[in-house]
């Protein structure tokens, strides 16, 4: 009898590498400044502090097949940018490993290389190395990896994780959520700008009283759940306030994903927006216990638990969304 193949879960996987953070603290102490299971991990490198992310973009998982080079390839690149600007972080340099489709054709590869190379040059992120492989036959996708490393902004000498959150702060996010991808796979998801400024001019003005931050990728529902956990506290999200795209309603806002926008907790006045940016208050800080991660309080009062709306990147079947 074959043993039954239990099937990858992304969120499962990442917390057994969490798990092991303690261990990786006290093996090496005071290298690791953030570990695993925040936007960016950060380390101490001869008194300063470098902080580094890596995502892929893989074909049939971030972006349809027949998707223009030059759109995946700046995807690629900024979705890394919206780690670095969820640590209220200064971009540094990027490097890209990249593994292409037997029958991809010279022209298309030099397109997704200068869509990378030119991306990461117009934040300030140079491409200065990397990798590329070609898969040996058959249909296997495109994957284009990239790695970000970035500086503390040095004005005010400090990153923000998730993990600050404070009851009685209230939760605010940046620009317009949901309806991401339009029907033909295009859309919002390929052409977002990276929330740099917006993050280092929130950071400028609330100092530290900005107390957690992360960026939406995986849904508002799925990552405010990540900043609640990371805080030991809960979130409350009323959804008449939530900033919807046009064709997007409250349910679409919080689980669409790839909004590449910031959700934060912060105490005080808060400015309406910032670097130019939309900033709505959408939701409040809650005490720990009694009730889920997040919960969105719909129009007729009724509290929804939202704590896993959005979409996780399956093993099996592409990405898988999560319905209120």
């Amino acid at each position: 009898m074959t043993a039954a193949v239990r099937p990858i879960r992304e969120f499962e996987l990442l917390n057994r590498i969490y798990a092991g953070n303690r261990e990786l603290a006290e093996r090496f102490p005071g290298r690791v400044r953030v570990p695993p299971g925040d936007d960016m991990a950060a380390i101490a490198a001869d008194g300063a502090t470098v902080l580094a992310a890596v995502d892929s973009v893989v074909e049939g998982r971030h972006f349809r097949a027949g998707t223009p080079m030059a759109l995946v390839g700046r995807k690629a690149v900024t979705r890394n940018l919206s780690d670095i600007a969820a640590m209220a972080a200064r971009p540094l340099a990027s490097l890209a490993a990249v593994v292409l489709p037997a029958g991809m054709s010279a022209d298309s590869a030099e397109s997704l290389f200068e869509a990378v190379r030119s991306t990461a040059a117009r934040f300030g992120c140079p491409l200065v190395g990397g990798d590329i492989a070609v898969h040996a036959a058959g249909n296997a996708p495109l994957v284009c990896t990239v790695t970000v490393l970035a500086t503390v902004d040095h004005a005010a000498g400090r990153v923000v994780t998730r993990s600050g959150a404070q009851p009685g702060d209230r939760v605010y996010v940046t620009g317009l959520l949901g309806a991401t991808m339009t029907e033909d796979g295009g859309g919002h998801h390929l052409e977002f700008e990276p929330r740099l400024e917006a993050a280092a001019a929130l950071l400028g003005a609330l100092g530290s009283r900005l107390h957690a931050m992360i960026d939406i990728s995986d849904g508002l529902g799925r990552d405010a759940s990540h900043l609640a956990e990371g805080s030991n506290v809960r979130v409350r999200i009323d959804a008449a306030t939530l900033p919807c795209r046009a064709g997007a309603d409250w349910r679409a806002a919080m689980r669409d994903g790839e909004d590449y926008e910031l959700c934060f907790a912060a105490s005080g006045p808060v400015p309406e927006s910032a670097a130019g940016v939309r900033v709505s208050a959408v939701g409040a800080v809650l005490p720990a216990g009694g009730g889920p991660l997040v919960e969105v309080v719909a129009a007729d009062g009724v509290a929804i638990d939202a704590s896993s709306l959005g979409w996780e990147h399956a093993a099996a079947g592409g990405i898988s969304e999560t319905q209120p």
